[in-house]
């Protein structure tokens, strides 16, 4: 079992959760560190890890999951939460989970995950066949449906004892082996369980959705026009009705729109064509109105300054 203890930026804590599970896109709600990795170990096929984290949104799309091999593609990721509550996202529907309770989500298709209070769950992946053995050849290729298993139901429960029973301090005794054996077979039963899976909430309005979006898109650099009023009169919904979209999906616009512009600086700060503009020059141009503000932000989204990134670039 390998044990890591890491507080990060988003920046950092992307990198470390693409390197240890699966690329994705965070964003913090409170802008502090993303979380922690307490403990990380692989058994044969099954990757577990002990996490805190802050609230937060992971979003895994399409270019995140053409990333990885087919392997892994091929398998589930699975949250037995100790602490906290969210939501996850998968093909528009929506399944709210709390303590106790675990979530599934297939690698095969987009997903999100909200985590809408601090909380400390446990983290594995594994090959999708192991909770679909009994399954008929003809449905072996098709993906996973999202699903949460209930902390009342015993399957639940017994994962959460079995995980919280095994060595977590760096050690891997003979008992911890056999449970990586035994653990697939436990998120088999908690998946196809008898109890209720909480209630599919449809996204709301996509093409209300798909509208903002696109409007933050075009009017990026524009630090005078981009807001959230300005928005919601150009796509024909009230200010109100506008956060609620965001708030759906665990979101704020206006983080979404610092998101997109501190991204949007990165890049140029990066590019070798920007290469002689000035750090305030290009935070103008990224609808930023205070340089100053600007390059604390940007070292907090990404533990450097915009001076530091152009010069390890």
């Amino acid at each position: 079992m390998e044990n890591q203890t890491q507080g990060t930026s988003a920046h950092a804590w992307e990198r470390l959760l693409a390197d240890r599970f699966v690329p994705g896109q965070v964003i913090l709600d409170d802008g502090g560190p993303g979380g922690r990795l307490e403990q990380h170990a692989k058994f044969n096929r099954l990757w577990l890890a002990q996490l805190s984290v802050r609230p937060q949104s992971i979003t895994h799309a399409v270019p995140d999951l053409g990333t990885l091999s087919a392997e892994v593609r091929a398998s589930i990721v699975a949250h037995v939460v100790v602490e906290g509550d969210g939501f996850i996202e998968q093909n528009g529907t929506r399944l709210s989970f709390g303590a106790g309770d675990i979530s599934f989500r297939n690698l095969a298709e987009p997903s999100r995950v909200v985590f809408k209070t601090p909380g400390s769950f446990y983290a594995l992946r594994l090959p999708a066949t192991a909770i679909r053995l009994h399954r008929a050849d003809h449905a072996r290729y098709r993906p996973l449906a999202p699903r949460i298993a209930r902390g009342a139901a015993l399957p639940a429960e017994t994962v959460r004892r079995a995980l919280s029973g095994m060595a977590m301090d760096g050690s891997c005794g003979t008992a911890d082996f056999y449970m990586s054996f035994a653990l697939p077979w436990l998120l088999a039963a908690a998946y196809h369980g008898d109890s209720a899976p909480a209630p599919a909430i449809r996204a709301g309005n996509e093409l209300r959705w798909q509208q903002a979006l696109d409007y933050v898109e075009q009017h990026l650099y524009d630090a005078d026009v981009l807001s959230a009023v300005a928005c919601a009169q150009a796509i024909g919904v009230s200010e109100r009705y506008l956060h609620r979209l965001f708030a759906q999906r665990g979101l704020r616009f206006s983080r979404i729109v610092l998101a997109k512009r501190l991204e949007a600086a990165q890049a140029m700060l990066q590019c070798e064509a920007y290469r002689e503009q000035a750090i305030a020059s290009i935070a103008y141009q990224c609808g930023f109105k205070d340089p100053a503000h600007f390059s604390r932000l940007f070292k907090e989204r990404y533990g450097v300054s915009p001076r530091n990134c152009r010069t390890n670039d």
